[in-house]
């Protein structure tokens, strides 16, 4: 059966590869930020839900009897929600509000076929960021580059950004932005993980 991830992000193409799941990517051409707009009186979770559902229809659409995996993060600080960082100076301003606060990290997991959502999984991270001064902020920024941008809240804990973190009560693939236990459980009782031919 094919698999076809919808993201670009190489952190969750390098869980499936790690996996030995045989996929594809596929570009889902969701704006995020246009739905997050539209979002701005729900629950953040629900945003997260919303988005990663959006990934695998565009995407399913127009890939009958595919599985597509779509999947969303959204990072929670006390009822705010943030978004990508856009640039340095915005880079800077997340961590300091996230500097010694505890924030939650939802990750939502679906799986499309035909255009229909046929499984999905909400996971959500207690993640505690040590105090940081300006100086550390602006030191790990230049370590990490502009493509951690890219992530919500600046951080990828699978590299640099688990220097920040002062504790984390979660599920370490969610955090990296796959619930990858609750989707190879999926794929086990669905027969895709290993085939009697």
């Amino acid at each position: 059966m094919d698999i076809l991830l919808a993201s670009k992000s190489p952190t969750r193409a390098k869980l499936l590869e790690n996996a030995g799941i045989e996929f594809q990517t596929a570009d889902h051409g969701v704006d995020e930020e246009e739905v997050k707009m539209a979002m701005l009186s729900h629950e953040p979770k629900e945003v997260a839900v919303k988005l990663s559902e959006l990934k695998a229809l565009k995407v399913s659409s127009s890939n009958p009897d595919t599985l597509v995996i779509g999947s969303d993060q959204v990072l929670d600080l006390n009822g705010k929600l943030f978004s990508k960082a856009i640039d340095k100076k915005s880079a800077i301003e997340q961590l300091t509000s996230l500097s010694g606060q505890e924030h939650l990290l939802i990750t939502s997991t679906v799986i499309a076929k035909n255009n229909t959502i046929i499984w999905r999984h909400l996971d959500e991270s207690k993640m505690k960021m040590r105090e940081m001064d300006e100086k550390t902020i602006t030191q790990y920024i230049s370590e990490v580059g502009e493509e951690t941008f890219n992530i919500v809240g600046v951080y990828a804990i699978e590299r640099e950004g688990i220097k920040l973190f002062k504790s984390i009560s979660g599920d370490v693939f969610s955090i990296q932005g796959l619930s990858m236990l609750p989707l190879m459980q999926f794929f086990w009782d669905n027969k895709v993980l290993f085939k009697n031919d």
